[in-house]
């Protein structure tokens, strides 16, 4: 409720705009009711037609100003909603895309997916028709006074109804938030079975998970199963009451005002009016109650929200260097995986000048990829810093230094579109001769020229459909379409052939005579071979970087 009233007071002039057409509709739907009470007193008691067509002319007017009001009402409510869904998707959006990576890739797919899904789950809940069924609870108080003027004894009757009607259904709503957090957090198991059968089908078939997959999924699907039947029969149960009451608020009114008929305390028309207005007066009430489930969600997704905002986010800095020479220097450098507190190197210490081609050589889990993420800026160090002509890169804009270098990473990923759509998302002033150009540098020009569809050949699934040998040259032509002074390949030439590997060769010697500086992560022995200095991670206790003789 909290949540509804402060979207609805994000804008002042917008919540008094839509309060007062609010207590308009609500009061022009009083009309409707006076009108059978007026048609019973007057026109059937002395049957003047005039009478008649004055009284619904008059309705007839407030219904339509009625509907004209309710209409402009929700279009302002909707675009209220509007603004602040499209202000949180971006925040949501921009949250995902500037985490620090170091932390995102802590957390599981299904988790961020669910951040997504909970945008949608909040837009849906807090949509304008919902957002009216609010500001109409009420201003329910006006048919409950009209009640009281017509007979104290029916407004009273009517006012307990609905309270305890209210009151039931709060109660078993309520009852709803511990299952449906239960419910949540199976259904995001689940998810992460179907995801593991959709991502990696070679994996589950080869090293027969099939069985171990099929159990989880029939268990969770299981428990979803009497979950969801768990709710959908409390939710029965509030629909049936909500029914039932209904009708026995018709009964109590009717009888009581029988009676009051009876005693000639009431006339007939007064008692069908009074009916009228009972239940004009019952629906907003009982209608707001029932948003609380929603609420309930809302909250929840509110709250996944706002876990994943205390992540931290990437530096915000925008300051540059105007002509960056190349050079790096690691002072005291040490790194630790979030999750772990296993070092993985520790005060590390080297500088490559300007031009220079260091290797950074060692076995698998040894750092390399983790090295190479700190020079690129997309995770930071643990301890000590990362020096760009004598400036803490943490200091620098990332999106600079982003398009400052070139790199290559272990594990290329591309956007899913076409070829041209990921080379131009990288640098958008490319045209598809500079594209073929990139290509043809590291020999893909043939390649693509002979597929159907050319630079338009669509990727699906990040790459992972295309060799390694080809994903990783497509992904070395993408980097080198901004030609910054620093070079850093992660495993260049692993996984592709030795034809293609020359191609790569040819890139780095060409890089390198050009005065680019080059750190490459590898233990190919030509890289090594042809570097300036070497460090070697698998050195301990702490790697010293050498020259190469």
């Amino acid at each position: 409720m909290n949540r509804i009233l402060k979207r609805l007071f994000s804008s002042k002039r917008i919540a008094i705009d839509l309060i007062l057409s609010s207590f308009l509709a609500n009061s022009l739907a009083l009309i409707p009711p006076i009108f059978v009470i007026l048609v019973l007193q007057k026109y059937v008691s002395y049957g003047i037609d005039s009478t008649l067509i004055t009284l619904a002319s008059g309705t007839v007017i407030a219904i339509a100003m009625e509907y004209i009001i309710r209409r402009s009402r929700y279009g302002v409510a909707e675009r209220l909603n509007r603004k602040l869904d499209h202000q949180l998707d971006n925040h949501v959006f921009t949250a995902a895309r500037k985490t620090k990576l170091s932390y995102l890739s802590q957390i599981p797919e299904n988790t961020i997916r669910g951040m997504f899904f909970s945008v949608d789950q909040i837009r849906q809940i807090y949509s304008a028709s919902n957002t009216c069924i609010v500001l109409d609870a009420p201003f329910a108080i006006i048919f409950i006074i009209a009640l009281y003027f017509i007979s104290p004894l029916i407004c009273y009757l009517t006012a307990g109804v609905t309270l305890c009607l209210s009151a039931g259904v709060l109660m078993q709503l309520n009852g709803l938030r511990t299952v449906g957090q239960e419910f949540n957090k199976t259904n995001s198991l689940k998810n992460q079975v179907s995801s593991n059968v959709i991502s990696a089908p070679d994996c589950v078939r080869i090293f027969d998970h099939v069985g171990y997959l099929q159990k989880k999924w029939e268990k969770y699907s299981e428990r979803l199963f009497i979950l969801q039947s768990h709710l959908l029969d409390r939710q029965d149960k509030v629909k049936t009451s909500i029914r039932a009451a209904s009708a026995l608020l018709t009964v109590i009114v009717i009888s009581a005002g029988a009676m009051l008929v009876v005693d000639d305390k009431l006339d007939v028309g007064a008692m069908i009016g009074a009916n009228i207005l009972a239940a004009r007066a019952f629906v907003p009430i009982v209608a707001f109650f029932q948003q609380a489930d929603g609420w309930v969600r809302a909250e929840q997704a509110y709250q996944t929200l706002s876990d994943f905002d205390r992540i931290p986010l990437e530096s915000s800095n925008e300051t540059s260097i105007k002509n960056y020479s190349g050079s790096l220097e690691f002072r005291n450098v040490s790194y630790n995986y979030p999750s772990s507190s296993q070092i993985l190197f520790e005060n590390l210490d080297f500088s490559v000048g300007a031009g220079e081609v260091l290797c950074i050589s060692g076995k698998n889990g040894a750092g390399k990829t983790t090295l190479a993420k700190i020079i690129s800026g997309i995770i930071e160090p643990t301890n000590g810093y990362v020096s760009v002509d004598g400036i803490n890169l943490q200091q620098l804009s990332p999106y600079w230094w982003w398009e400052t270098i070139i790199y290559l990473p272990q594990e290329p990923q591309f956007l899913d579109g076409s070829i041209r759509d990921n080379f131009l998302a990288y640098k958008s002033d490319l045209n598809s001769s500079d594209i073929r150009k990139l290509l043809e540098s590291v020999g893909l020009n043939n390649i693509f020229d002979k597929t159907v569809g050319g630079l338009d050949q669509l990727i699906n699934g990040g790459g992972t459909h295309m060799a390694l040998g080809v994903r990783r040259r497509l992904a070395l032509a993408r980097a080198l379409a901004y030609d910054g002074p620093l070079v850093i390949l992660d495993e260049p030439t692993e996984g592709i052939d030795s034809l293609s590997a020359n191609d790569v060769y040819n890139i780095m010697t060409d890089l390198s005579h050009r005065g680019k500086t080059l750190i490459v992560c590898s233990r190919d022995g030509k890289i090594m071979r042809g570097s300036h200095h070497f460090i070697d991670l698998d050195e301990k206790p702490k790697p010293i970087m050498k020259t190469v003789k």
